[in-house]
């Protein structure tokens, strides 16, 4: 003869679980939900700090390449190299925006 807890046990897979398990079930989705959300915001956080630590190397590394090439040039060569380097990195760049806004352009 089954007992009473075999009997709920019966009707509970007939019927299914109950509505407080339907509301855990709800909660822990959406706990599960919140922490993705976290970790997925997290996460990109961290590619963002690489993507920047990557770019400080880089830049570190062309700054010690300029460094060591400069260290064998005389005092001519040296100032020299500075204007080059002045004339890439700012004169150029700005003559052409001014050109570009002023709208001039080469033929």
């Amino acid at each position: 003869m089954p007992t009473a807890d075999d009997e709920l046990d019966r009707l509970r897979s007939l019927v299914g679980p109950s509505e407080v398990a339907y509301a855990q079930l709800d909660d822990d989705l959406r706990v599960a939900s919140q922490q993705l959300r976290d970790e997925a915001l997290v996460t990109g956080r961290l590619r963002g700090e690489l993507t920047e630590m990557s770019l400080q190397l880089a830049r570190a590394r062309q700054d010690q390449d300029t460094m060591q090439r400069r260290q064998g040039m005389g005092p001519a060569a040296y100032l020299a190299d500075l204007g080059r380097e002045y004339w890439h990195e700012a004169i150029r760049p700005s003559a052409g925006r001014l050109v570009r806004r002023v709208g001039l352009r080469r033929r």
